[in-house]
């Protein structure tokens, strides 16, 4: 994956369901690639490609239903490399 034309996004998990979170995902391909951040359990990091946004926040609106999402925000890039 190339990180550097990914969108990224930040969402806070219920700690106890993020297996659940990462097993979901990467059951369905090429949507998005997840990881936890350092130091922060409950909250997890994806860069998806953009022609997967709209399947990933589809994704994300289910899993804030059943309140397994706590918050989700977009941010930018941190991976992309500044000159």
């Amino acid at each position: 994956m190339d990180t550097q034309h990914c969108l990224y996004y930040q969402a806070g998990v219920k700690r106890e369901k993020t297996w659940f979170v990462v097993g979901a995902l990467r059951n369905e391909d090429h949507v998005a690639f997840e990881r936890a951040l350092e130091n922060q359990q409950d909250t997890l990091e994806f860069l998806v490609p953009p022609s997967q946004e709209n399947n990933f926040l589809q994704f994300i609106a289910q899993l804030q239903q059943y309140g397994v999402v706590l918050w989700f925000e977009k941010q930018p890039n941190r991976f992309i490399k500044k000159s």
